[in-house]
């Protein structure tokens, strides 16, 4: 997630990315659920569960908390991706990634 994330900053034109991390966070919570019990479990109540995107929103924040852990030794690169994901605008899914960073 954090390539795809750096890999369309660097060259806006690879659409492809774009429809990857979407892909990825639609796909994240059926792969990860035990994970996201057991360990983010806060993060299942922060959204409305009768929300069309809740899994979604539930997934994008979790991946953001494990960028932000990956990114804790490197302040300029997890910088540079939260400017990243607060610069762009694809959607909810954007902007629940870089709250779930700054938790870290």
């Amino acid at each position: 997630m954090l390539l795809k994330i750096i890999a369309n900053a660097d060259n806006p034109s690879r659409t492809k990315d774009i429809t990857d991390i979407e892909h990825i966070i639609n796909v994240y919570f059926e792969l990860n659920g035990d994970r996201i019990y057991a360990e983010f479990n806060d993060v299942l109540e922060l959204y409305d569960a009768g929300d069309i995107d809740y899994l979604g929103l539930v997934s994008a924040r979790m991946i953001g908390r494990i960028i932000g852990r990956l990114l804790t030794g490197s302040p300029a690169l997890w910088q540079r991706v939260l400017d990243i994901l607060q610069g762009k605008s694809p959607g909810r899914y954007w902007t629940e990634m870089s709250e779930g960073i700054r938790e870290t």
